[in-house]
């Protein structure tokens, strides 16, 4: 049965809100949450942020694995209360709630804080959207069609959520200056719309629509990153049903270039950016879902790629991360497969190649990879997100491109 983009991003979606199953959303922190401090965001102007939302009380947890939410799909890290240790945050759409680890130095984490959503949360990014100094979150409600932004207290705790309406089933979000004013705007890919929203930063709590980018069919995940050397933020977006990438270049009056096309293989989820032959250009990996692949591209330092191999991985591959996991100072990879259940490491060869290492049972559904050195012994770690455990794990690196993972979940 052939699956329109419609279709499939409905089922998408579904799978996101599933009504029947969720909890009802909390709008008030539990009694022992800190008071909500008041937002700079005002409820005035196009597309206002409005509503307040409160905030739950950190919760001490012991050595990892780390349970979240249900169906946690995406992290992003940042130092949130600004102690030299790396922090993560999760959206889980299934129990509307974004799950924040604060870090401490020894590869693990000291405390778990919990922050209610709208519906469907499957997305996050982090930026200093007020300009306080402060990382704040920015969090897709794909069920609820807005975005929810949360303003960090420096101390590790958000507070004063405040929600973005008329973003329509956002699947992903970035912030970017795309008006380079010096402060963050936002991007959001509205999937069944197959468009990106372009939200200026009005800087006074508002976010002004600024226009829209027409994509292909079934678009998945959204990104930004400066493809061409100019200091410009670009966005790089793939089509589920096309099989393309779609390539958006930024250009230097606020507004972006035609879209540019490259064909890849079957179904493209996440990608990872590095220069995988040393020529100074920004090179592009991805992971290929049909094809049970990373398939690797060679940038032409204008924005554009050539087609290169393809590594086999298992089925349903998933994550992706770069890093250089083995100390010789050349990027390498790391994929998860969804289905397999696998993790492979690939070892760059600094001539645009890679040298697969065995791959290594999990036992759970990776659906998305980190990496960072998360206890300041030189050597990355990665972090491996289970929607099958609903938890956080963390690979200690040896310095060799392996890793020591704990698989037991909490």
């Amino acid at each position: 049965m052939r699956v329109t983009a419609r279709g499939a991003g409905v089922a998408v979606l579904w799978l996101l809100v599933a009504p029947a199953k969720l909890p009802a959303e909390s709008t008030s922190a539990p009694s022992s949450a800190p008071p909500t401090s008041a937002s700079p965001f005002s409820a005035a102007g196009p597309m206002a942020a409005s509503g307040a939302h409160g905030v739950p009380a950190a919760m001490e947890v012991a050595a990892g694995p780390w349970e979240v939410g249900g169906f946690p799909h995406h992290v992003v890290g940042a130092d949130f209360n600004r102690d030299g240790h790396l922090d993560l945050a999760i959206p889980n759409a299934s129990s509307r709630q974004v799950t924040v680890l604060l870090g401490d130095g020894r590869g693990g984490f000291l405390s778990i804080r919990r922050y209610p959503t709208a519906i469907g949360p499957n997305w996050i990014d982090v930026a200093d959207v007020d300009g306080d100094g402060r990382p704040d979150l920015v969090v897709t409600n794909t069920g609820s069609d807005s975005l929810s932004l949360y303003h960090g207290d420096g101390q590790g705790g958000f507070s004063g959520r405040r929600d973005i309406a008329g973003v329509r089933a956002a699947t992903s979000a970035v912030a970017l200056d795309f008006d380079h004013d010096g402060r963050p705007d936002l991007a959001a890919l509205e999937t069944l719309e197959r468009r990106i929203v372009l939200l200026r930063n009005g800087g006074n709590g508002t976010f002004v629509r600024a226009g829209t980018l027409a994509v292909g069919e079934a678009p998945h995940i959204l990104e930004q990153v400066d493809l061409n050397g100019d200091r410009l933020p670009d966005l790089v977006v793939g089509s589920l049903i096309e099989n393309r990438l779609h390539v958006y270049l930024g250009k230097r009056d606020g507004t972006f270039e035609p879209v540019r096309t490259i064909g890849v293989g079957r179904q493209p989820h996440y990608r990872a950016y590095g220069d995988w032959n040393g020529d100074g250009r920004l090179d592009l990996a991805v992971i290929v879902a049909g094809e049970g692949a990373v398939e690797i591209l060679r940038g032409d330092g204008q924005g554009g790629w050539v087609p290169g191999p393809r590594y086999p991985l298992g089925t349903n591959p998933h994550g992706l991360v770069a890093g250089d996991f083995n100390g010789d100072g050349i990027p390498d990879l790391a994929a998860s497969t969804r289905t397999s259940r696998t993790l492979t490491v690939l070892l760059g060869d600094g001539r645009g190649g890679f040298r697969a290492l065995p791959p290594e049972t999990t036992g759970h559904d990776i659906i998305t990879l980190y990496q960072a050195d998360l206890d300041h012994d030189g050597r990355p770690e990665l972090v491996l997100i289970s929607a099958s455990a609903n938890a956080v794990l963390t690979g200690k690196g040896r310095g060799d491109g392996t890793f020591d993972i704990r698989y037991d979940t909490p």
